[in-house]
């Protein structure tokens, strides 16, 4: 029996709204979201950080209307595998998925629900073959600071991904100056213009000006 399912739900909101101020590095990082997965066991929201499904959904929304999935996708940072329920549910043409995320018991889980199509893996030790996929999804994932230079560390990750899909990708962010508490902001376009230099893609940026997420696309 997990003794976390007996914490008074107060308790459960009062951690549920902890936001750590960063990570060190990436193994540091999915060793928290595998306590989230045993402390909030049975609500996959407050797992993953969302408000709720409505807000998970919008999000999914937004980005297959800015990069619809296409060939074999790529989910990076699948937690729970949602991404693949929704794609499912939704009738979402696509060859091929393969989620993968650094948090073992997340990944655990998806393969529990979904079936073995998902993957513990860090990219930044374990590069996917170039190529290897045609489109990408990173969504909700890098709004952490990681590292000692964690735009850098960002850079990376978004480099990776993007190097291994054909086509493209597209992955959300937080914009500044939209939402107290947030730990790790960028400007929409700045961010765009940079991935645009750095790896010669054609950027899209998906931002209303009153979210504090925002979705930034780059095709090859």
């Amino acid at each position: 029996m997990n003794p976390f399912r007996l914490l008074p739900k107060l308790l459960k909101r009062r951690m549920f709204r902890y936001t750590p101020a960063g990570f060190s590095d990436v193994s540091s990082y999915a060793a928290v979201y595998d306590v989230r997965h045993t402390v909030f066991a049975g609500d996959d929201m407050m797992i993953l950080e969302y408000s709720g499904p409505q807000a998970q959904r919008r999000l999914f929304d937004r980005a297959i209307t800015l990069f619809p999935p296409l060939g074999k996708v790529l989910d990076l940072g699948c937690g729970l595998g949602h991404l693949l329920a929704y794609l499912d549910q939704n009738g979402l043409p696509y060859e091929d998925y393969r989620g993968i995320d650094v948090s073992e018991r997340m990944v655990q889980k998806a393969k529990d629900r979904l079936g073995e199509r998902f993957e513990q893996r860090d990219i930044l030790q374990r590069p996917l073959e170039l190529g290897s996929f045609d489109t990408g999804y990173l969504l909700s994932v890098l709004g952490y600071p990681i590292g000692e230079n964690p735009v850098k560390t960002m850079m990376e990750i978004i480099t990776r991904c993007f190097e291994a899909c054909r086509v493209g990708i597209v992955f959300s962010h937080l914009a500044a100056d939209r939402k107290e508490g947030l730990k790790f902001t960028t400007v929409p376009q700045e961010l765009a213009t940079r991935c645009e230099a750095e790896l010669g893609a054609r950027a899209r940026v998906d931002d209303d000006g009153v979210d504090f997420t925002y979705l930034l696309a780059l095709w090859h």
